[in-house]
């Protein structure tokens, strides 16, 4: 059922006032109560009830019961508040942040150290296979040096020899 202005100014109630949305309360206060736009709901409230008691409609204890509207120092506390919790995220994410750098960084120092160990394996194996090719040549070195010996001969001489005439033979 929709709200009527007139029949409420005719028989204003706290219960009825109360129950009021904003737009409803704006219409009441078309009957000649001032108010300013960009107040709130309860302030508005406030001024209706002011209204009502002035004009002796209401009885003065209704002022005293009714809500009261915030003050400048709840505002501020609220405003606090909410400064403070935006903080408080604001620390919890630099040390989400923090945490996840360090992560980081100690992810990165086990990919270098690891990298640093294949490195040194990688090294030690070349070591190792240019040692055991190095062995390798020598022994076939030794065999191809036999190899000559025994097709050249034992004596030293003909060890020696260029392969060319010799006349004391």
């Amino acid at each position: 059922m929709p709200f009527n202005s007139d029949k409420f100014v005719a028989s204003p109630s706290v219960e009825e006032l109360d129950s009021l949305k904003k737009s409803e309360i704006v219409k009441v206060t078309k009957h000649g109560i001032e108010f300013q736009p960009l107040m709130r709901k309860d302030e508005i409230k406030r001024y209706v009830l002011e209204y009502l008691v002035d004009e002796s409609v209401l009885p003065s204890t209704v002022l005293e019961t009714a809500i009261t509207v915030p003050t400048d120092n709840t505002f501020e506390l609220k405003r606090l508040e909410i400064e403070m919790n935006k903080e408080i995220r604001l620390n919890e994410m630099e040390r989400e942040t923090q945490k996840e750098k360090e992560e980081r960084e100690m992810q990165m120092q086990k990919e270098k150290e690891e990298r640093e160990m294949q490195m040194q394996r990688g090294k030690e194996e070349r070591e190792e296979r240019e040692r055991r090719e190095e062995k390798a040549r020598e022994h076939e070195f030794r065999l191809k040096q036999l190899e000559l010996g025994v097709i050249k001969g034992s004596d030293p001489k003909i060890g020696l020899d260029t392969g060319g005439f010799d006349v004391s033979k």
